[in-house]
């Protein structure tokens, strides 16, 4: 296939998981903040820190309240990361591979595309801002389960998956890495309990950890969940399974396989379960990090 449908197939993905993943990160402190509306620790920061995206946030708005960061993740049309941007490049990506793909992926995607293009965060009523986040993830959901269910095996399938999976990973790398930032000696609540039960239910991940887990959900199986297990499908660790599923059917892939191995090698050796919230930060970092090199090296090889 020619290496310029490749790169269009592995953007469109990318952009349609990255808006899922940041409506998931916008969730989680909305809910946060309706279970702890007392709580002057919770703040909105935290979600343009794990995006790296401060300097251009503080270029436009001097603080970090609840409109304004909404505003900036939604609707600003300088930050490449914003929900419409995202949506808009979706649109571009798809436009010259568009016959290529299911048509139900096409609606899925436009739906998606309205859904955000036509709406203004600030006007959504405050008792519908989560629903209407929570449309967002079962419209990019609808896509992919489009994608999965009607496109036939081969090079197009492998590039939208593998445009997925390289972004999950380094997303909900950031999700869990802004709860952990997001913890401060300012709050009054028990950290334990209520926010990482709130973690695992943005990732759709409460049923699956409660068959694994025994008890409460505490710190250290939370996070050993979310980035080791073998099983569920939003684990880190399973992303990289995936991206590595996705390379051995891929030409010229050698030096990818290698750089994914490693990744995945030293996943396996990291004991998760004990590190604190300074540690575990540093790995999160460099784990984006390598994701990071895996994406040059994408594009160097194949587009």
């Amino acid at each position: 296939m020619l290496s310029r449908s490749a790169k269009h197939l592995y953007w469109l993905s990318r952009y349609v998981e990255r808006t899922e993943n940041i409506a998931r990160m916008i969730d989680v402190n909305l809910e946060l903040i309706l279970d702890f509306p007392d709580d002057h620790s919770l703040n909105w920061k935290p979600l343009i820190d794990t995006l790296d995206i401060n300097d251009l946030f503080e270029s436009k708005y001097k603080n970090y309240n609840e409109t304004n960061v909404l505003n900036f993740l939604f609707e600003d049309k300088k930050n490449s990361s914003s929900l419409k941007n995202c949506l808009v490049m979706s649109k571009y990506n798809i436009e010259t591979i568009k016959d290529d793909l299911p048509k139900s992926a096409n609606i899925s995607l436009n739906h998606l595309y309205e859904h955000i293009i036509d709406n203004k965060i600030s006007k959504v009523h405050k008792r519908k801002k989560l629903q209407y986040i929570t449309n967002i993830v079962s419209m990019t959901q609808n896509f992919f389960g489009s994608i999965n269910d009607n496109l036939s095996r081969g090079y197009e399938f492998e590039f939208i998956r593998l445009g997925r999976f390289v972004e999950r990973t380094d997303m909900i790398s950031r999700i869990i890495d802004c709860l952990c930032v997001s913890k401060s000696s300012k709050q009054t609540h028990d950290f334990s309990t209520m926010e990482w039960i709130s973690m695992l239910t943005t990732l759709s991940a409460q049923d699956a950890f409660r068959k694994e887990a025994k008890g409460e959900a505490n710190r250290g199986e939370v996070i050993t969940f979310l980035l080791k297990n073998d099983s569920f499908p939003r684990s880190v660790f399973r992303s990289l399974i995936t991206i590595e599923l996705c390379l051995q059917n891929l030409p010229r892939n050698k030096k990818l396989l290698q750089m994914i191995s490693r990744l995945i090698s030293s996943s396996e050796r990291s004991k998760l379960y004990n590190f604190d919230d300074k540690r575990l930060h540093l790995y999160l970092d460099n784990l984006q990090k390598n994701v990071s090199s895996i994406d040059s090296k994408i594009h160097n090889i194949y587009f």
